[in-house]
């Protein structure tokens, strides 16, 4: 399929856009310089459940963000409020999964370096959209607030593409013998 093919080209410019480097570098020790004590790097990697914590966490804003667009595309008084709600919930709960997507991005190779700026530069435009959308929606312009919602949501989807391809195809965090270290 000439689509599928395009989709991985793209994947595969982004794994070696070397322009990305030094924003990458100075990111990376933002990063680890937040995150310097070991037991919250632990617990931001997941180490005392056994597995990384980011892809449970994303399930909050991910979820409510669906189902805010699931309301919009019902319509409805009581359900605008909802959706409102649900916008408003995914933007708070998305700012604790990205800190710990970051300290998990932090120690990767650099070609999964590269595809992980890249998805949370698409995840954080995503984020700003649902940030407006859910401005709107409290003045009162549901309109502009379910567009600025819909186009949210397909950004993240593109972003959520970027985060499966570098847990699947370039398997970042995942150890050579398939699983996580924890503490006993």
């Amino acid at each position: 399929m000439p689509e599928i093919r395009a989709i991985r080209r793209i994947t595969d410019a982004v794994e070696h856009a070397s322009v990305l480097d030094k924003a990458i570098d100075v990111d990376r020790a933002v990063v680890n310089a937040l995150a310097k004590p070991k037991a919250l790097r632990q617990l931001l990697h997941g180490v005392p459940f056994g597995h990384p914590i980011h892809p449970l966490m994303v399930q909050v804003p991910l979820g409510a963000w669906i189902s805010a667009a699931v309301l919009d595309l019902v319509g409805g008084k009581g359900n605008a409020k909802a959706a409102k709600t649900l916008v408003g919930v995914g933007v708070v709960s998305a700012g604790s999964a990205s800190v710990a997507g970051y300290v998990d991005w932090s120690e990767l190779n650099r070609e999964q370096l590269r595809t992980g700026w890249v998805h949370q530069a698409v995840n954080w435009t995503g984020l700003s959209l649902y940030g407006l959308s859910w401005m709107q929606r409290k003045r009162g312009n549901h309109g502009a607030g379910k567009l600025l919602g819909f186009a949210g949501l397909a950004v993240v989807s593109v972003g959520g593409y970027l985060g499966g391809h570098l847990s699947y195809r370039q398997r970042a965090g995942v150890s050579e013998h398939g699983e996580v270290p924890y503490d006993a």
